[in-house]
């Protein structure tokens, strides 16, 4: 349990931490004087609790001790921790601040115990005498997250992170939970499978987790609601929780996952004809409801590459590996089918069963976009996703494509040549092509995508190139 004080006076603290060491032993309390100490500390470290006296100095050892600073505290609080419960400890039964600090409450099973409790609860001074009974079903909250066992399965997990799974645990009855890191998309945000099990050791859920800052988890819960509820069911997880308190900035979506699904399209991507076509199938199929009955639109291209990377890293990347054409290309207006889209569909996005049956997952970057952005993003996820079955760091990578091929990147018989994932690949250039309005479209995703690539260390950008230079041969053959 980690706790902050932020409180100038010296019996106090020292009062404070014996009720710490009375209802909490084990706790690390790190102590703020002052306004800007403790706003320091806020940006840096993760805490389970902030106690607030708003009376406090703007600096260490100050003589300006007004309720205004605490005030700040808090608001500085809310902004980076907003998911962190603050409890206020106030010397006058009138603080001019206090009010508008009320419309922030909420009573809210924080931590999965059972009872209900304050994101932001006040004491008055002259009354700490009760302050170890406002504090106890705070601490036995947090405390009470040590009964989940995690096994992590290599993964390093962030304390908000940590706290979150076992939030969502305890909240569902659960005892244990394996968890494995599926990816982080294209934002920072985190996405784990939980197997999720009761104290007898019977399955309560297989779920999806997507963790990330309380805005970025909002969006995406607001995302499905929208967005995704209009796709078959069967292909689309159910969201289970929104869980936004007890981990200071960060919050989580968790869906649930029916059992079965225990591999991704990268393993997909390998299967023999015609499983592997079957599951691209499956994935369009699951997709249709985003772009049926759409119009086509005009739109440069500029446009679609902005739905994957800004102007600015577009000039500066173009202008760094010397693709003079870059500008040109951008110009251009085409036709294309602009529908909503998944926005980030590598491989690890797609998970299915033996039986081909797929599910997607992660739905950040869900939005608009040219609908043929999201086949092509998995053909090529297979080369450049850091998981992905060709990407060029992994020891067991087939030498495919070569730099010739790829720079015939529109043959596709010449380009699959030797390579196993080729029913898998020509089943995604199939799906581009019926969404899409045109060729052209598809090469200007395709250009989008494999520019972004040049961010990335890990990229082999010689293939890149080779293979921007095929897209662009294929965009002025059409």
């Amino acid at each position: 349990m980690f706790v902050l004080l932020v409180e100038d006076e010296d019996d106090f603290i020292d009062e404070l931490r014996q009720v710490f060491l009375e209802l909490a032993p084990s706790a690390e309390i790190q102590v703020a004087r002052s306004r800007s100490s403790a706003m320091k500390l806020i940006d840096k470290v993760f805490f389970d609790l902030i106690v607030l006296d708003l009376k406090i100095p703007t600096i260490d050892g100050a003589l300006d001790a007004e309720p205004e600073h605490g005030h700040a505290v808090f608001a500085k609080a809310q902004s980076v921790a907003p998911g962190t419960p603050v409890f206020v400890l106030t010397g006058s039964p009138v603080e001019d601040f206090i009010q508008p600090m009320l419309s922030k409450q909420q009573q809210v099973d924080i931590w999965g115990q059972g009872q209900k409790v304050g994101n932001l609860t006040f004491l008055q001074k002259f009354n700490f005498e009760r302050c170890p009974e406002n504090l106890r079903p705070i601490v036995d909250g947090i405390s009470g997250l040590a009964d989940v066992e995690l096994d992590r399965q290599g993964c390093d997990l962030s304390t908000p992170n940590d706290r979150l799974i076992r939030i969502f645990a305890k909240l569902n009855g659960g005892a244990f939970c394996r968890v494995t890191k599926l990816s982080g998309g294209l934002s920072t945000a985190v996405v784990l499978r939980l197997h999720l099990t009761d104290p007898s050791g019977a399955l309560i859920y297989d779920a999806i987790a997507k963790l990330g800052s309380a805005d970025v988890v909002r969006e995406e819960g607001e995302k499905f609601d929208k967005l995704v509820a209009r796709l078959d069911p069967s292909a689309t997880p159910r969201k289970l929780a929104t869980l936004e308190f007890g981990a200071g900035s960060q919050a989580g979506n968790f869906y649930s996952l029916a059992r079965g699904f225990d591999v991704s399209a990268f393993d997909v991507a390998l299967w023999a004809e015609p499983r592997a076509a079957g599951a691209i199938l499956a994935v369009e199929q699951a997709t249709k409801p985003w772009n049926d009955g759409v119009a086509q639109s005009r739109r440069t291209i500029r446009e679609i590459r902005q739905r994957v990377l800004s102007d600015e890293n577009a000039a500066r990347l173009a202008a760094a590996h010397r693709i003079k054409w870059a500008d040109e290309l951008e110009a251009k207006i085409i036709q294309t089918k602009w529908a909503y889209i998944h926005g980030d569909f590598h491989g690890l996005n797609i998970l299915a069963s033996d039986q081909g049956a797929v599910v997607i997952i992660d739905y950040g970057d869900v939005g608009d976009g040219p609908a043929s952005l999201d086949p092509i993003t998995l053909e090529l996820s297979l080369i450049f996703h850091p998981q992905g079955p060709f990407h060029p760091q992994r020891a067991d990578r087939v030498n495919w494509p070569t730099t010739e091929q790829a720079m015939r990147w529109g043959d596709l018989d010449f380009y699959l040549a030797g390579c196993p994932a080729a029913e898998f690949i020509r089943e995604c250039r199939a799906w581009s092509e019926r969404v899409a309005v045109g060729k052209r479209e598809i090469s200007a995703c395709a250009y989008s995508y494999l520019l972004r690539q040049l961010k990335y260390n890990d990229v082999d950008k010689a293939l890149a190139l080779a293979l921007l230079t095929g897209v662009y041969a294929h965009f002025n053959s059409t």
